[in-house]
C-alpha cells in the first residue's frame, strides 16, 4: 500500500478546520446579542431587580462585555428608596473547560465609579474562591453603600482581596486589604436614624485616611489593624468575625474605639448637643483621653450587642 502524501494529509485536515473557523467567525458575527441582553433583564426582574445594558457584545471565545450596565436593587422597606449600581464597562468571561464541569470559574473586569475592578472568581458545589483588585473608586459614586453605611461616605477606595471557603468553612483562608484615602462621614444633610433619638443630621467629618489588614485563617478573619485618624474623627477597630454560611451569619467580636475632636463638636452643634445629653449613658464607654469605647458582638444580618468598655485597655476581645 502506498503513502500518502503529506501535503494531502494537510489539504484533507484543512478543509474541516477552515469550516471550523468560518462557524466561528460567523457565529460571532450573527450571535442575537440584543435577544440576550433582554432575555437577562427578564430574568433580573423575575428575581425583583432592574437591569438596564447599553451595549453587550462579544470578548475572546466564551466571555461578554457589557456597556452602561446599571443594576437596580430593590428598596429595603416603606419609604427607603432603591439604590442602583452602575458599570461603565463590565466584561464576564470564562473558559471551555469550566463550561463542562461542575465547578464554574469566571473571570472579570469593570469600570465603575471613577476606578476598576478586576479578579477571578472560582464556583464550586459549596465552595468558593475570590481572587480581586480594586483600585482608586470613587465611594461617593456608590448609592448602594449607603444599604450599609446609612449615611454619606465619600473617599477613594483600593483594595486586594484574596479567599478561599472549602466545604468546610472552618477551613477558610485569606488575606483582605483595603485602604480609603480622605475618608469622609456625614454631608450635613442626611440623617441619620438613632433607636431613642430620631433622625440625626451629621455634618461632614473628616475620618482621615482608613486602613485595614485582615488575615483569615482555620474560619477566623482576624483584624489585624483597622484604623482611620482624621482631624474630625478618630476610629480604631480589633477583633475577629467568625466566617458562617451564609456569609451574613457570620459572627463579629471585635472592640471599637470612636473619638470625636471637640474642634468637630464646635462646627456641629447637633452633634455636640447628642453627646452632652447622652453623657451619662456614655460614662461607662467613655476612656481616659475623651474616646469612646465598646465591644460589640453579633451576626452580620442580625442586630449587634454593644458593651461598654471604657475601663480597658484597646486590644482585640478574647
Amino acid at each position: 500500500m502506498g503513502r500518502i502524501p503529506i501535503g494531502l494529509i494537510f489539504k484533507w485536515m484543512g478543509y474541516p478546520i477552515f469550516f471550523f473557523v468560518c462557524f466561528v467567525f460567523f457565529a460571532y458575527k450573527t450571535f442575537p446579542y440584543e435577544q440576550l441582553a433582554h432575555r437577562l433583564v427578564q430574568e433580573a426582574q423575575a428575581q425583583g431587580y432592574e437591569l438596564e445594558i447599553s451595549d453587550l457584545t462579544h470578548s475572546g471565545l466564551t466571555g461578554l462585555t457589557f456597556e452602561n450596565l446599571r443594576l437596580v436593587l430593590p428598596a429595603e422597606g416603606e419609604g427607603s428608596p432603591p439604590v442602583d449600581v452602575i458599570f461603565d464597562e463590565l466584561t464576564v468571561s470564562t473558559s471551555l473547560f469550566s463550561l463542562i464541569s461542575d465547578t464554574k470559574s469566571y473571570s472579570f473586569e469593570a469600570e465603575l465609579a471613577g476606578g476598576e475592578a478586576e479578579g477571578d472568581i472560582v464556583l464550586g458545589e459549596n465552595t468558593i474562591e475570590v481572587d480581586a483588585e480594586i483600585d482608586d473608586i470613587n465611594l461617593e459614586a456608590l448609592p448602594i453603600l449607603r444599604k450599609f453605611t446609612k449615611v454619606p461616605v465619600s473617599g477613594t477606595l483600593n483594595a486586594e482581596i484574596e479567599l478561599a471557603m472549602p466545604s468546610e468553612i472552618a477551613e477558610s483562608s485569606g488575606n483582605v486589604e483595603i485602604t480609603i484615602e480622605g475618608l469622609n462621614v456625614g454631608d450635613g444633610e442626611s440623617k441619620l436614624e438613632i433607636p431613642g433619638w430620631g433622625g440625626l443630621t451629621i455634618d461632614r467629618a473628616d475620618a482621615g485616611n482608613l486602613e485595614l489588614i485582615a488575615t483569615i485563617e482555620e474560619g477566623s478573619a482576624k483584624i489585624e489593624r483597622a484604623t482611620s485618624h482624621g482631624k474630625d474623627v478618630e476610629l480604631d477597630v480589633l477583633g475577629r468575625v467568625r466566617l458562617r454560611r451564609p456569609l451574613k451569619r457570620s459572627e463579629l467580636n471585635v472592640m471599637l474605639r470612636v473619638k470625636i475632636q471637640d474642634a468637630y463638636k464646635e462646627r456641629s452643634a447637633k452633634v455636640a448637643t447628642m453627646l452632652e445629653l447622652a453623657s451619662s449613658g456614655l460614662k461607662a464607654a467613655q476612656t481616659a483621653d475623651g474616646a469612646i469605647q465598646y465591644v460589640v458582638v453579633g451576626s452580620l444580618a442580625g442586630r449587634f450587642r454593644p458593651r461598654a468598655a471604657g475601663n480597658q485597655s484597646f486590644q482585640a476581645p478574647k
